[in-house]
């Protein structure tokens, strides 16, 4: 999916098609020109990779511009075609109103997550209002994987070498933007949509990564009808954990690359700001939308909600100097760009 020029809301969503096997895009292109483009397809880790560098320079050069969204549509039917071919087996191929599928679960079930799929995505829109990604080309893209081993091949791609944290599932941001889980059931692979969704619909935003992430786990948490809770225990936990030699590593992002504890309360932290700025009342989109990564979005939280966010934390972990640091931040992100990988549940 490749983003065009942003909108402000999405349409209404209509129901998932019924038909399990409805072709993902039509047998001849949309536009005659398309047929001259070879995808530059390589297997790698056992999948077919399509060069999206090549395939989005043919599209914005050659097709029109009221034929962007067809044609974005038919390249995606082809890179699913090769996928399925690859995945073998029980595969399937699934169209919706904004989604297109491949999976090899039950067909029963992968329908009932495509409709899940759909409503959430209207919902998440209504939650980020002006904030949410709506100018895209193309449907989305879910693929879920039946056979965890099958999950983790196809995502070691977009890693780097060396170790890396499990993961529940993810957004891909490389290339054609998609979300890939592991099936494990219905009630946990909603908790992976809503949350990977959520990242689907802020990644045309330069926005900090605990902004991101606890935009998401507030998203998965509504969604789901998951309560925020704070109880005593784990507010000490944070109180403990968190210092002023520490506290970069949150705003900078590197905190959610530790696993263990400090990834929990990073996930957690994030969270609690969200809920804090979100009380600001219609402002809170405006920050969203103009938070910058650089400055772990102070600027925004200056000029829209009028409070620096070493306010909103000093009003949880009691005082201290939690400014974010501009040197610091771009030090650790320069560490951490060593480590780059796909947003991860």
């Amino acid at each position: 999916m490749n983003c065009g020029e942003c909108g402000t809301e999405l349409p209404a969503l209509p129901a998932a098609e019924p038909s399990p096997d409805e072709p993902v895009a039509a047998a001849e292109p949309p536009d005659p020109i398309l047929a001259d483009l070879d995808m530059g397809f390589e297997v790698c880790e056992g999948f077919s990779r399509p060069d999206w560098k090549k395939t989005g320079d043919f599209i914005r050069q050659q097709v029109l511009r009221d034929d962007v969204g067809a044609a974005w549509n038919y390249v995606a039917g082809k890179w699913l075609e090769e996928l399925k071919s690859d995945w073998g087996g029980d595969c399937r191929r699934y169209s919706t109103a904004h989604f297109f599928g491949l999976s090899d679960i039950e067909p029963a079930t992968m329908r009932k997550l495509l409709d899940y799929a759909e409503s959430t995505l209207q919902n998440i829109a209504s939650f980020l209002g002006s904030a949410a990604w709506s100018g895209y080309h193309g449907k989305h893209v879910l693929l879920i994987f039946g056979d965890p081993d099958d999950y983790f091949t196809y995502i070691s791609y977009y890693y780097g070498d060396g170790s890396h944290m499990l993961s529940a599932g993810i957004f891909i941001r490389r290339g054609y933007t998609h979300v890939a889980l592991p099936y494990g059931d219905t009630l946990g692979a909603q908790h992976v949509l809503a949350h990977e969704l959520a990242h689907n619909l802020l990644c045309h935003l330069p926005i900090p990564l605990w902004l991101n992430e606890g935009l998401a786990v507030t998203i998965e948490n509504q969604m789901t009808r998951h309560g925020f809770v704070m109880d005593r225990e784990l507010a000490e936990r944070h109180r403990n954990h968190w210092s002023e030699a520490n506290i970069q590593t949150f705003w900078s992002g590197r905190s959610f690359d530790e696993p263990g504890e400090v990834s929990e309360l990073s996930y957690n932290l994030g969270l609690i700001l969200v809920t804090l700025l979100a009380e600001k009342g219609p402002p809170f989109a405006e920050f969203v939308k103009a938070a910058d990564w650089r400055d772990a979005g102070q600027d925004a939280a200056l000029n829209f909600l009028g409070v620096g966010l070493e306010e909103v934390l000093a009003g949880f972990l009691g005082p201290g100097d939690w400014r974010p640091q501009r040197k610091k931040i771009k030090e650790l992100l320069e560490e951490r760009k060593q480590k780059s990988s796909p947003s991860e549940s």
